[in-house]
């Protein structure tokens, strides 16, 4: 299995239109709660294989942070709810995923009711994103994320995201969908 290697900051100089501090700070918060860093996930692609990848579907990606945002992240949990954590969280590794494998994968805020959480318009594609701590959840939300960003108003193509922050099983489901004619 190929394995990648990034930091989670580099989103930050990857997405610089975008305030992306505080999803580098709760993506830190939730891997440091079960790692050190590197933090290990397994990658599954379906629909498509980021060009980078030479055709595979699954890979391992390890993500690293600097110790500034360790020290950040420590007080996360005083901060925010959980729900809002991995939100954000699941945000910080889309960006980290787009940024390094899919070229002109730069993210734009969707409005709230366009059923996507982005959009990528150097791609016409929608992007929705989606955390859970629990890795039964991931085949219903990642069914009910395709459902919905395939109903965008736009009529784009759309990429979901759904990674799973467990102890057990770290995981990002990254699937890509066309709609249909």
């Amino acid at each position: 299995m190929k394995i990648v290697e990034w930091e989670i900051e580099d989103i930050l100089a990857a997405h610089p239109d975008l305030y992306l501090e505080h999803c580098t700070v709760m993506a830190v918060a939730l891997m440091s709660r079960h790692s050190i860093s590197p933090c290990e996930f397994t990658i599954e692609c379906e629909g498509f294989s980021p060009l980078a990848l030479d055709g595979e579907t699954r890979f391992l990606m390890r993500v690293s942070w600097a110790e500034q945002t360790a020290i950040k992240a420590s007080r996360v949990w005083r901060t925010e709810q959980s729900k809002s954590i991995l939100e954000r969280a699941a945000v910080a590794m889309a960006a980290l995923l787009f940024a390094q494998l899919i070229p002109n994968g730069q993210m734009r805020v969707a409005k709230q009711g366009d059923r996507a959480d982005y959009w990528l318009p150097y791609l016409q594609c929608a992007l929705e994103v989606s955390g859970t701590e629990n890795h039964r959840e991931i085949p219903r939300r990642h069914r009910e994320k395709i459902a919905q960003v395939l109903s965008n108003p736009l009529q784009w193509n759309g990429y979901v995201v759904v990674c799973c922050f467990s102890e057990s099983q770290k995981l990002i489901r990254w699937s890509y969908h066309e709609q249909e004619i």
